[in-house]
Formats: C-alpha cells, structure tokens, sequence
C-alpha cells in the first residue's frame, strides 16, 4: 500500500508550533477514508491475532447515531503505539505527544467523550508496572536523560515477547518530544483528576514506576493509571501530526 495524503479532505488542521526556516509542527483530523487506511495498516500483522495487549477494543466504525462520523474505536497504550509505529511513522506522522495535545486541547479540538492516549510517564524502576520500568529506565540512562520522563509513541518501540503478560516488551528508541526532568515533574503535577477522580487525586502520588497518559472522557489529564491494556468504545485516535515546510506547503 502506497502512503496516505493525510490532508485529502481532511475535517480539521491545527498550527501546533513554529520550527523556524519555515517548517511548522500540524495537527491535522484525518478524513474517515483516511483514518481506515490507518486503522487497516496497524492490524495487517497476522502474528498480532494472539497478542493479549491487542485482543481488546479495537475496530473502525463509519458511523455512529446520526450526530456525526466517527472513526477508529479503541485505545491503549499497546494498540496506540502499534497504530503510530505501523501506520503512521510509515508516511512521515505520529501521534500527539502531550505538548501537541495541549495545544488542541485549548483550541477545543479534544470532544469530550472520547479517552485518548498519549504516552506514558517514566518515574523509576519501582512499581507500578515494574516489570516494564526495569526494562525502561536503564535505557533512559542509555539516552542521558532525566527522570521523570513524559514519553510520546513516536519515542517509543515494541516486540512481541510471550514472556511478557501483556505479549510485549516495550523500548525506549530516540528522545524525540520527550520531556523530562525537572520541566516534565512540574508537566505531571498539572495534570490533574481531581475533579472527576477525587479519591483517585488523593491516593496519586504521582511519583513511582511507570504510568499511562491520557486525556479521559471526562475532559481531564490523567496519569494515575496503570492498566495499559484496558481499551474501551470510548477510546479514540482520531489527530496526528507532521512536519512541513510552510512555502513548499
């Protein structure tokens, strides 16, 4: 399959950031055509038929009521990061990091509704998610970079590994959008459930292992979350973004 013009009938565009020379970071909404050439591309692996962190929501629906189109149903941290690894880094695109979130976010382009992941956040080798924390954080060092860690997709890789309970193993690639350090903490503690998750907000310590980010139904940044396999109808990957130059453009 040849690559996919994210920007034939596109529904919506967004100017996230300002490169210099000319080149700009978009957000673009995919048409539907668009986003089920996507969605076909990640699940085209045979092999992922028997993959636990795979067999959960995930298919593409044309339509649902009579409101508006809808798109790619499901998300988690597995199923996103296969997505943007087999469907988007192909044609030059990844799926929003939290800083390109943001921006959309305050644009009012994230409908509530709809769970959306973007990364995960790396504190250290503890739990939860231990298992995955000591295979991260010693490439964290690897890279030379500063715990916390708020980690985009596009940062990161994956292999089927059945030793694994989720069927895979996760690995830190390139340092690409990530942000860390003393600038990601003060990142993570804006990030905030209290409103929808009160007992959840008072529990969090926002401190230990690794953990998944998402923007929730409710509207809200959260990264208390530790099952990344839980995928749902209300999941949704539905903006990517690329790089171009404004003349060429």
């Amino acid at each position: 399959m040849g690559k996919t013009n994210v920007l034939k009938d596109v529904q919506d565009m967004v100017v996230v950031e300002n490169l210099g020379d000319g080149n700009y970071v978009y957000a673009a909404k995919p048409s539907l055509i668009a986003q089920k050439q996507f969605y076909d591309l990640s699940i085209a692996n045979p092999d992922d038929e028997n993959i636990r962190a795979f067999n959960k929501c995930w298919k593409f629906e044309e339509k649902r009521g009579l409101e508006r189109n809808w798109g790619i149903e499901g998300s988690n941290t597995y199923l996103a990061l296969r997505f943007d690894k087999l469907a988007l880094r192909p044609n030059n695109l990844w799926i929003p990091g939290l800083l390109e979130a943001k921006v959309l976010d305050n644009k009012g382009k994230l409908e509530r509704g709809s769970t959306r992941d973007y990364g995960i956040i790396i504190y250290n080798d503890d739990e939860p998610n231990k298992q995955i924390a000591e295979v991260l954080v010693p490439q964290v060092e690897e890279l030379g970079l500063e715990l916390p860690l708020i980690v985009p997709f596009r940062a990161l890789d994956y292999v089927v590994d059945q030793s694994k309970i989720s069927g895979i193993k996760l690995s830190l690639i390139n340092s690409r959008g990530i942000i860390q350090g003393k600038k990601a903490q003060n990142k993570i503690n804006s990030l905030d459930c209290k409103r929808t998750y009160p007992i959840l907000h008072i529990r969090y310590k926002k401190n230990s292992g690794v953990r998944r980010l998402l923007h929730d139904k409710f509207g809200d940044w959260d990264c208390y979350d530790t099952d990344f396999e839980i995928s749902g109808d209300t999941g949704r990957i539905d903006w990517v973004c690329f790089v171009e130059n404004l003349h060429e453009f």
